[in-house]
């Protein structure tokens, strides 16, 4: 009964964005860990994060123009050619203005970052966690553990 009971039980979460991010991307990094009921956990809290970081996704998502410029950057990057350097900065030149707007864009994501938020998410009992976790992985998720 003890581990069916740490399943509903919830803690309210409050601190920057930012705290939310590093929880929902260590939930990402622990989601193939075995364990039915530390996975049922894991599921439910990164729904819930999900839902409520929305905003924060949308405002960070790049225009389509700005997608084919980095794709064009990356290919340069990936050739390892001598004069890539050149090449990209010669990409960013001409595409000033859509490399401005995304670097405005990534300003008021950092923004939202710093927004106060207060969100329930289930806790993981100790007694749930797998052996194989890290202690690299449990820091990112430790104020959900119990």
């Amino acid at each position: 009964m003890e581990t069916i009971k740490a399943i509903e039980t919830m803690k309210t979460i409050d601190g920057p964005k930012s705290e939310l991010v590093t929880i929902i991307n260590g939930l990402f990094g622990v989601q193939d860990l075995k364990g039915k009921k530390f996975s049922l956990v894991v599921s439910k809290n990164i729904a819930l994060l999900k839902e409520f970081l929305q905003d924060l996704e949308n405002a960070g998502a790049p225009s389509k123009e700005f997608m084919a410029i980095a794709e064009k950057v990356n290919e340069i990057a990936n050739k390892n050619e001598e004069d890539a350097k050149d090449q990209i900065d010669k990409i960013e030149e001409d595409n000033k203005e859509l490399v401005e707007a995304r670097r405005k864009q990534m300003d008021g994501v950092q923004e939202i970052m710093k927004e106060e938020a207060s969100l329930d998410l289930y806790i993981i009992s100790e007694n749930l966690l797998p052996e194989d976790i890290t202690a690299q992985q449990i820091n990112k998720i430790i104020k959900i553990i119990e």
